[in-house]
């Protein structure tokens, strides 16, 4: 059952790298196809990890190399599938599935905001509809649970947005963060919203200053949030109870 999640996982990673591409450029989900060329991949490339163990990563027509970017979704999710496996295992529970799609779209969310500033509505209202009807039917949130956990989330990130953009000038946090912000909200729901806000903080402070020490990034270079809430919501998914437990007896 493990080596089945992980094919799974490349599956919807080869998944989600395509709907990474088109539904930024607000096409049609495609076949895999070269970026540079625009003829499609053969079969054999729509999973790209396997070319580059071959060191045929690059494209058969005009021979322009695929991104890493590919081969590092498609591993992740499949270490993210079978680890999910491990956990919530060994029976196919609606919570598992439930966080195999989280899985994925965090991961859709992650490429678009990371290379092109974007958190698309297509990605995140659909995902908000999902979260509320899943705190219906999973065990650990209840239906108002997580209507508070989102509604916290998106006043939280709205109110950080607003001060933001009027400090530091338009654009230094977006729409698209705030409603990540309610989606998140909505999946773990109150009070673990709370330290999930917390822990988005700390990765973005943390990150954010090894970036700057280490000149990979400057001061006035943007630095996308999107990836900070993803960290705080995975964390409190998996370790949210062990964690606020841990805490409250300090």
């Amino acid at each position: 059952m493990i080596i089945l999640f992980v094919l799974l996982g490349f599956l919807a990673g080869a998944l989600v790298n395509q709907l990474g591409s088109d539904l930024p450029a607000r096409r049609e989900l495609t076949r895999p196809h070269c970026p540079y060329c625009g003829r499609e991949r053969p079969t054999w490339q729509w999973v790209t990890w396997p070319a580059f163990l071959l060191g045929q990563a690059k494209c058969p027509s005009c021979g322009a190399p695929i991104r890493m970017r590919y081969p590092l979704v498609e591993i992740g999710l499949a270490a993210m599938y079978a680890y999910l496996w491990i956990i919530l295992g060994p029976a196919l529970t609606i919570k598992l599935l439930v966080y195999l799609v989280y899985s994925a779209i965090f991961a859709l969310i992650l490429v678009t905001d990371m290379e092109r500033r974007l958190i698309l509505n297509v990605v995140t209202y659909p995902s908000m509809l999902l979260a509320l009807v899943a705190s219906f039917v999973i065990p650990d949130i209840t239906w108002w649970s997580a209507l508070l956990g989102g509604a916290i989330g998106f006043l939280f990130f709205l109110i950080a947005a607003v001060v933001g953009n009027r400090v530091f000038g338009s654009g230094a946090m977006g729409g698209g963060d705030v409603k990540l912000a309610a989606f998140v909200g909505l999946i773990t729901g109150f009070p673990l919203i709370i330290e999930t806000l917390v822990l988005t903080i700390i990765a973005g402070a943390v990150i954010s200053f090894v970036l700057l020490i280490t000149g990979l990034r400057k001061r006035h270079n943007y630095i996308p949030y999107g990836p900070f809430l993803v960290i705080g919501a995975v964390i409190t998914l998996l370790k949210g109870y062990p964690i606020a437990e841990w805490f409250l007896s300090l």
